[in-house]
């Protein structure tokens, strides 16, 4: 239907009984249809076509009005949406800016600093020990640190390289991947340096999510076993224990973070004294040889056919831990 476009309740009936329009109907009268029949049916017609146009317009006013409405409802919740997304883009970005703010502790007032410098291996030596992987003694002792130290300055806390993780590649901090060209095999460490790098390697482990506490507890047994052990007391009986830890320690590593099915880790706690005692005569044997072929000249014509006529060691060195 066309639209109304002018308001009919502003609508006035014509004057039909004027001369203009008399003059006209007069020209329609005939018997059976007289002027006065003619007038009030003229006025009839008026009326029912206004009547009618009143109708249309009421219609048309309410669909405008059901329009608006619908228009205003529309635009309502469209302002809520935007309103909506914007309160959450503006907590995601409050969240973006909190999760990028340097966390930072409070501070307890009047507290000093310790009076002990505090070691501090690298970051490549924590990371491994967090992930129970194998990694030398010698990154936890002072010289370690401080080595490590000075090269952990010459890579950026902010530089990053991808690794493989359990869900693909990840960026992870270079310095952790960063192995020192100064590491010293565990066997080559002296006891001091083994009792400090294992003392501050127990105070990582023991808060690590990733170390079940039973694992720290074995370990702890096994320096503890080593620390009381009566062949400290002997001649080279350190050296000895020095190589058990560093052979049983890599083993053990090795074993707990197999995935092979056949593979039953041991308990590193439980000292393996048979094993002890044959690293301990090597060890004699080795220092045996090595007096013997020094108390040989250097000079003689005969070097070659002394060292090859050398006596076997005979070794009776046998101590039982209790």
């Amino acid at each position: 239907m066309p639209r109304i476009q002018r308001d009919p309740t502003q609508d006035e009936m014509p004057d039909f009984e004027s001369e203009e329009f008399t003059a006209t109907f007069t020209l329609l009268v005939t018997d059976q249809n007289p002027l006065e029949v003619i007038i009030q049916s003229t006025k009839d017609a008026w009326t029912a076509g206004h009547q009618k146009r009143l109708e249309e317009w009421e219609r048309q006013v309410e669909a405008d009005k059901e329009e608006e409405r619908l228009q205003q409802e529309e635009q309502e919740r469209e302002g809520e949406e935007n309103r909506r997304a914007a309160e959450e883009l503006e907590s995601l970005c409050k969240a973006e800016v909190e999760r990028k703010r340097p966390k930072v502790k409070g501070f307890i007032a009047q507290k000093q600093v310790s009076t002990h410098v505090a070691q501090r291996p690298c970051q490549y030596a924590v990371n491994k020990l967090r992930n129970v992987e194998y990694c030398e003694k010698w990154y936890f002792t002072p010289q370690g640190c401080e080595a490590t130290r000075a090269e952990d300055r010459t890579v950026s806390t902010s530089a990053l390289t991808l690794t493989q993780g359990e869900a693909g590649l990840v960026l992870t901090p270079a310095a952790v991947h960063k192995p020192s060209n100064k590491v010293i095999a565990d066997e080559k460490l002296s006891w001091r340096d083994t009792s400090i790098a294992k003392g501050i390697m127990l105070n990582l482990i023991k808060n690590e999510r990733n170390w079940p506490r039973e694992h720290v507890l074995a370990l702890i047994t096994h320096y503890m076993e080593m620390d009381n052990h009566p062949l400290r007391v002997q001649d080279h009986g350190e050296e000895a224990l020095i190589i058990y830890m560093a052979q049983v320690y890599r083993e053990w590593i090795e074993q707990v973070k197999s995935t092979e099915d056949h593979i039953e880790p041991f308990d590193i706690g439980s000292t393996n004294e048979e094993r002890v005692q044959a690293i301990y005569r090597k060890v004699l044997e080795q220092k045996q040889l090595s007096l013997m072929v020094r108390s040989v000249p250097i000079s003689s014509t005969h070097k070659k056919q002394s060292l090859t006529s050398l006596p076997s060691p005979h070794l009776t060195h046998t101590f039982t831990h209790p």
